[in-house]
């Protein structure tokens, strides 16, 4: 357990509070924030199951492709929910399989599950920004609450910020990794940092009246 800095595992366990509120109110989310949650959990689990049980350089190589992927489907489809317009929603979903068959095809060619994925993981997490940029933008035209009363406005924030924030450290990952230890521990806790800001504002998102706009 000492082999990573503390703020490893404030970033891994800062998510225990996103998902303790977002489970104290489950009764009262709506499809897009009930997506989310589970995406929570998902990831909190796996950061664990990453952290103390996987064992072996190309066995969480290969898990990491495959997490890249299923939390790209997680996110677009939270985002794709939110979309009010049905011509931006059915783009939404083409691209999300767009992407599902961009993946399988480059890790049967270009991008194999026991090299690095910088290419597909980094072509996720444009999708994502673009995507969740453009949902930002009408949420904050398109609101009846007040802005910071919008769950939707603080949860969408987390994801533009997030993702747009560890492109960088994404698509350099095949560089990073020839770094000194101390280099890249530096370079990581840039995510580390960027990933509790992450689970701040989506708390902030479960605690606003889960409305339907």
């Amino acid at each position: 357990m000492n082999q990573y800095p503390l703020l490893t595992y404030i970033s891994i366990f800062s998510s225990v509070l996103p998902i303790c509120v977002g489970i104290s109110k489950i009764k009262v989310l709506h499809r897009g924030t009930y997506i989310l949650l589970f995406y929570l959990i998902f990831a909190f689990v796996a950061d664990i199951y990453f952290i103390w049980f996987v064992r072996g350089y190309q066995f969480a190589l290969g898990l990491h492709h495959v997490y890249y992927l299923i939390e790209y489907i997680f996110i677009m489809s939270v985002v794709t929910v939110w979309q009010e317009s049905r011509r931006i929603k059915k783009l939404f979903q083409v691209l999300m399989l767009l992407y599902v068959i961009f993946w399988i095809i480059a890790k049967v060619t270009f991008e194999p599950l026991n090299g690095l994925y910088s290419v597909t993981a980094s072509a996720s997490q444009v999708l994502l920004t673009l995507c969740a940029g453009y949902t930002l933008f009408v949420v904050m035209g398109n609101r009846m609450l007040p802005l910071t009363s919008h769950h939707r406005f603080w949860m969408i924030l987390s994801f533009v910020v997030y993702y747009a924030g560890t492109l960088l450290i994404i698509s350099l990952r095949g560089i990073l990794i020839h770094f000194s230890t101390e280099n890249f521990l530096l370079v990581s806790s840039i995510d580390w940092s960027l990933k509790i800001i992450f689970n701040i504002l989506i708390t902030r998102g479960f605690l606003c009246p889960q409305t339907q706009t």
